[in-house]
């Protein structure tokens, strides 16, 4: 091993010894990033091949001196690494924002400008509103984000009103205008409700999932720090939806512990204890 390294990192010129560090940053790059990233979506089958591939290409590389070798093995790397940024685009772009300053600002900011106190009322208004909806099987669909696009918001009536049960349920009441639509809320307020939300494509999915849920899985999913509570019409159940992953049949306490880290009353272990790494 120790004369593989000397022959192979230190007894070259300096232009081999860039291209074969080059090389191992890169084969690291993707061999990390299939196997983070697979992990959460069980793809382990397809990151032990990619592995396999990876490790025969590194083999290749080193062993083999011709200089045409070396190009195709950097090709296919290349390639590998371009698929894996195609595949997992979705779960970087979630990992980058979570870890993002914009987000930490936006927690830090509503907790100082509201108070522990205002959000947790806000927290158990939204409870106290889904337990009633549940018991009388009232459909619901209320989503808290730390940011929601304008095409979404403008879809329904913007109402940017105080959080209260009350609203809530005159919102979803059945037969009115605004029922079969979404409640955004975003820094303490009911921003808007009445909202059209995009509808995951994802086909294993229980059959008893209609619209709401389907929508709340596909803004949980296009949107990283959205949080989705559904009351089912059809059974009453209460559903959360985060990250494209889903909790059901959620009692008092359960719904209270997705709201406070929904609210920013939690910190990121909360979350990520709650919701773990695989969908479910």
């Amino acid at each position: 091993m120790l004369e593989f390294l000397r022959n192979n990192f230190f007894n070259a010129d300096v232009p081999t010894l860039v291209t074969r560090a080059l090389f191992v940053v890169v084969a690291t790059f993707i061999f990390y990033m299939f196997f983070y990233y697979a992990k959460k979506r069980n793809l382990q089958l397809y990151t032990y091949i990619v592995v396999g591939v990876v490790v025969v290409l590194f083999g290749l590389s080193f062993l083999i001196g011709s200089k045409e070798i070396r190009y195709y093995v950097w090709f296919a790397l290349i390639i590998l690494a371009a698929l894996g940024l195609l595949l997992f685009i979705q779960d970087i772009n979630r990992h980058i924002f979570r870890l993002s300053l914009k987000r930490k600002y936006f927690r830090e900011n509503l907790a100082d400008h509201y108070g522990s106190e205002d959000l947790s009322k806000s927290v158990n208004e939204i409870i106290k509103a889904c337990l009633r909806l549940s018991k009388t099987d009232t459909g619901a669909l209320i989503v808290l984000a730390d940011h929601m696009s304008d095409e979404i918001l403008d879809s329904g009536i913007r109402i940017n009103s105080e959080i209260t049960a009350e609203l809530l349920e005159t919102v979803f009441f059945p037969k009115t205008p605004l029922h079969d639509g979404a409640v955004i809320i975003t820094a303490n307020k009911v921003v808007a409700a009445g909202c059209y939300l995009p509808l995951t494509q994802a086909q294993n999915l229980p059959r008893e999932f209609g619209t709401r849920h389907r929508a709340a899985i596909g803004v949980s999913a296009a949107f990283p720090d959205a949080t989705a509570i559904v009351v089912s019409e059809e059974t009453g159940i209460i559903s959360s939806m985060h990250d494209g992953k889903i909790k059901r049949y959620l009692d008092n306490r359960q719904l209270q512990d997705i709201l406070e880290c929904a609210m920013g009353l939690a910190d990121e272990s909360a979350e990520e204890r709650l919701w773990g790494e695989n969908r479910q």
